[in-house]
């Protein structure tokens, strides 16, 4: 059996000088293709469900893009993408922050992992009275007109920030200025933060800012460490009147009601001795009234009445005084004595029995 021997012409090009000689070809039409994917590669952008896109075409708006795959025309095209539809916020007084954080705090290095730590420059607010109180707050907002945020605004982040951040605390200081310190700690609060989104809101529309507030909230708000013994002592001191005045009212509200009823039974008391003297005397201008008629009709026995009267009132003051007889034969067995008092006359009595 014959076998056959396939000999290589060494002039034939082999595999790698042919996939070389088609690239040689045809290296201006690659080269199209290749920067006609790339410039659409760069020119496809996609927008976030939660974001919208500002196109500027040659540095004019173009138009606002929703939330998804767009593509835009190579230099002419620049897409800003703006959050619209996200809840975004502005914290004063700290800083919220998963991780390690670090400030130069009165040439301290104040560390605080989680959670938040302080920014001391933004919480001291001076109230009406001026006192400092420390205050931590947040504002919640959105971009309402995308358009106005983007041109309206610095356009640089950190600089579009301190804008929004320097018009927050001139306005909260201010709504601080008008308020006394206890109703910033306490009861004034909730007007507080209506009157700080209201401020806010307007001052954005004047800037036409494209920002709406959603809220505005109050975190905490503290005594100054500057000023905090002294309020203690002063919060101790009006603690101290007010147990002193619920003191006096519990003594007064138990001696104002004896005091009270004592004087209505001297009252009482009044009332009843006045209608008493009153019916006595009408009495007796009566008697002497139909004693006056009597003395009219029949004055001699009238006079022997009113004898009789006075005699029956000097008879009943007078003191008897019986002794035994002398027994010499004297009248009746009486004995003329002094007129004394009878108790002399006991003593006297008590003194000739003892002899």
């Amino acid at each position: 059996m014959a076998e056959v021997i396939i000999i290589h012409d060494p002039n034939e090009p082999d595999l790698k000088d042919k996939i070389l000689r088609f690239f040689m070809k045809h290296i201006l039409w690659l080269a199209i293709v290749a920067l006609a994917a790339l410039g659409a590669a760069r020119n496809i952008y996609t927008i976030p469900s939660d974001s919208r896109g500002i196109v500027l075409r040659f540095g004019a708006i173009s138009g606002v893009v929703d939330p998804g795959l767009h593509m835009k025309i190579p230099f002419a095209d620049e897409v800003y993408v703006i959050p619209a539809s996200r809840k975004q916020s502005l914290e004063f007084g700290f800083r919220a922050d998963g991780g390690l954080q670090r400030q130069q705090n009165a040439g301290v290095a104040a560390m605080k992992y989680g959670g938040q730590w302080p920014v001391e420059g933004e919480k001291l607010m001076l109230t009406k009275d001026n006192k400092l109180i420390e205050v931590e707050w947040v504002m919640h907002f959105h971009i309402g007109a995308p358009e106005d945020y983007v041109f309206n605004l610095p356009v640089d982040g950190a600089a579009k920030e301190k804008m929004l951040r320097d018009l927050c605390m001139a306005t909260m200081r201010r709504i601080f200025a008008s308020i006394y310190f206890d109703d910033g700690l306490t009861s004034g609060k909730q007007k507080i933060q209506e009157d700080a989104s209201k401020i806010l809101q307007t001052s954005f529309n004047d800037l036409k800012a494209g920002i709406m507030i959603d809220e505005v909230l109050l975190q905490e708000t503290n005594v100054s460490e500057a000023i905090k013994a002294d309020y203690n002592s002063v919060t101790t001191a009006e603690e101290q009147v007010k147990t002193m005045i619920y003191q006096a009212e519990a003594h007064a509200n138990k001696v104002i009601p004896e005091a009270e009823g004592r004087a209505s039974i001297l009252v009482n008391e009044g009332e009843s001795y006045k209608f008493k003297r009153i019916a006595e005397a009408e009495g007796e201008a009566a008697r002497l009234s139909l004693l006056q008629e009597a003395y009219k009709l029949n004055p001699e026995l009238t006079r022997l009445n009113m004898w009789a009267d006075g005699m029956g009132e000097v008879l009943s003051k007078l003191k008897i005084v019986f002794v035994e007889g002398l027994g010499d034969g004297s009248a009746n067995g009486t004995l003329k004595v002094l007129p004394l008092q009878p108790d002399a006359l006991f003593r006297f009595g008590e003194i000739e029995e003892g002899k």
